[in-house]
């Protein structure tokens, strides 16, 4: 059995789909760039063969491709690709805060209001079939958010749902768009995280793009240095005309990938990014082995 993840090149966006050992598929944010292939469509038509998407069937006979849609926050850039996913490829659930907890003055993405959150109110759904070793979400409780100084200013990002999963030994995580306030209060307050965090994570899935506001010197202060971070939208190396953080090359070993483009293999010896290397795939076996594959090389990643 084997875990596999894409993180789309959804452009300065957000969109990451994982299908677990069992086959069924969780997608972290439905971010969408109108100049890129749009991951709906990859997802039921170019990959679909590798992915091998296991469809779920409830008992009355509806089938869901997609089994879990997780939305970190509802920024526009982590849902704005609502109503394709509702005309395309809906979810069974839905794993997000209700916009509704939210401040009044806080802009949330209409059509994905309409589309996606106003769809989901029943009971929440137990589903424990996914075949991970573990699965766990961690959140800032908002009446938090709202009453602290430095974590109000940016509410929606410090609302962000984290979403971990271990396979293999191999341990993911999503940053979403935390920023450095709500990786500190996660640290100071939350003993699960800090428990959770100690025992490393290899596959980190940046916050915030990887943007400078969002880097999390206190999770690197638990976990020590990751394989990999992957960073959507960013660049490897620091522009005059970019907040992007270069600190991420420090935290990270680096990690052997696959160019689908010349079929050779590359080291990425500081980061993976969509913007240099495509959509990025990853392939973990019960072993904790990954193979790892990307549209593109990188030019600052030197062949094997």
């Amino acid at each position: 059995m084997t875990t596999k993840l894409i993180i789309f090149d959804v452009g300065n966006a957000a969109c990451g789909l994982a299908v677990c050992p069992n086959r069924y598929s969780l997608m972290v944010d439905c971010g969408n760039h109108g100049e890129k292939d749009c991951p709906i469509d990859l997802i039921k038509n170019d990959y679909k063969d590798w992915l091998n998407i296991r469809t779920y069937v409830k008992e009355n006979g509806n089938k869901y491709l997609l089994t879990l849609l997780h939305i970190t926050h509802p920024d526009d850039d982590h849902v704005k690709n609502a109503k394709i996913v509702k005309e395309k490829l809906p979810p069974y659930l839905l794993h997000r805060r209700k916009y509704e907890e939210f401040p009044s003055n806080e802009n949330i993405h209409d059509e994905y209001k309409k589309h996606i959150d106003l769809e989901y109110r029943g009971d929440p759904v137990s589903f424990d079939l996914w075949g991970f070793t573990q699965t766990k979400t961690f959140r800032i409780p908002m009446e938090k958010i709202k009453k602290n100084e430095e974590l109000s200013k940016k509410i929606k990002n410090n609302s962000s749902i984290l979403r971990f999963i271990e396979y293999g030994d191999k341990k993911i995580l999503f940053g979403g768009d935390l920023e450095k306030a709500g990786w500190d209060w996660l640290t100071e307050n939350d003993k699960d995280f800090v428990a959770t965090m100690q025992n490393g994570v290899d596959i980190l899935i940046a916050p915030h793009h990887g943007h400078k506001s969002g880097f999390p010197t206190s999770l690197f202060d638990l976990t020590g240095k990751v394989e990999i971070s992957i960073l959507s939208k960013a660049s490897e190396s620091e522009k005059d005309d970019t907040d992007v953080s270069s600190q991420y090359s420090k935290y990270s070993k680096g990690i052997t990938y696959k160019n689908l483009n010349d079929g050779q293999m590359y080291f990425a010896n500081g980061t993976l990014t969509t913007r240099s290397n495509g959509n990025i795939f990853l392939e973990i076996n019960e072993t904790g082995n990954i193979d790892v594959f990307a549209q593109k090389a990188s030019a600052n990643h030197p062949k094997i």
